[in-house]
């Protein structure tokens, strides 16, 4: 069960969060937003271990997918929101969060539509305002506009909101007649999308000339049975010795350079 202090704080939490991404990405960009609000709403919820896991799952699902040129796309926030907050409810784990995350990652296509509609429907209000010279009335269209209908609040905070309000107890019910099957079919999209997640992405990484890095990486996975973290770390220390490297490389360019002009 979910209680209304922990539905109070997960809102506040997906709230932050989309604000961040939406506005300065700051804070986001060093871990990621899914797995950033996974690791929020598992410490709300009393297990910070499931909520990292399924905030990695749902950002390797969304990698390679962003809203470019106005398109909109699943949002994998309110996936997470939701899906980990019933999975700790419920104790499902990963299985209840891809059965519930989903379907309310997919509802923000349709809401991020409806709320660039809307915005630009409060932006013309206001400005009429304004060219009447009707200033406080234009600032209160832009206020309320964005209190109630901003990207924040109608594709993130509401969604969640009316996720939670339906309860564990309504997860549970929708979990018993849903078929075996489409459960199993859930679980193995839910391995396959971060997988093709990463194809995606790598797909506009500058892998020629690179490649043998890439190699190395999925050695140290399967022959080593490293975990991520240390394979990062390594990651980490050859891209700091090639920057060194083509840092030299440069200024002896330079020095060369000067000294054959001279």
């Amino acid at each position: 069960m979910i209680s209304v202090f922990q539905i109070i704080l997960i809102l506040i939490a997906i709230t932050l969060v989309s604000y961040e991404v939406l506005m300065t990405q700051m804070m986001v960009k060093c871990c990621g937003e899914s797995v950033l609000l996974g690791l929020l709403v598992g410490l709300i919820m009393g297990d910070a271990t499931t909520g990292l896991l399924i905030g990695g799952t749902m950002q390797l699902m969304s990698l390679g997918l962003a809203g470019y040129g106005g398109a909109s796309v699943p949002n994998y926030r309110v996936g997470t929101t939701v899906g980990t907050a019933f999975a700790i409810a419920t104790g499902g784990g990963l299985e209840v969060a891809l059965v519930v995350g989903i379907p309310a990652a997919t509802l923000g296509v349709q809401l991020d539509v409806l709320a660039k509609m809307l915005g630009t429907y409060f932006l013309h209000l206001a400005e009429k305002a304004a060219e009447k010279g009707q200033y406080k009335k234009s600032y209160g269209i832009i206020f309320w506009g964005n209190l109630f209908a901003s990207r924040v609040a109608l594709t993130n905070t509401y969604p969640a909101l009316i996720f939670l309000l339906l309860g564990s107890a309504f997860v549970e019910n929708l979990l018993a007649i849903i078929p075996a099957w489409f459960i199993s079919g859930l679980t193995t999209c839910g391995n396959v999308l971060p997988a093709l997640g990463m194809a995606i992405l790598l797909k506009y990484m500058p892998l020629k000339g690179n490649l043998q890095y890439l190699v190395l990486g999925f050695i140290l996975s399967v022959y080593f049975g490293l975990d991520i973290l240390p394979i990062a770390i390594v990651g980490g220390i050859i891209a700091v010795l090639l920057y060194q490297r083509l840092q030299r490389e440069s200024k002896q360019q330079v020095v060369t350079g000067g000294i054959g002009d001279e």
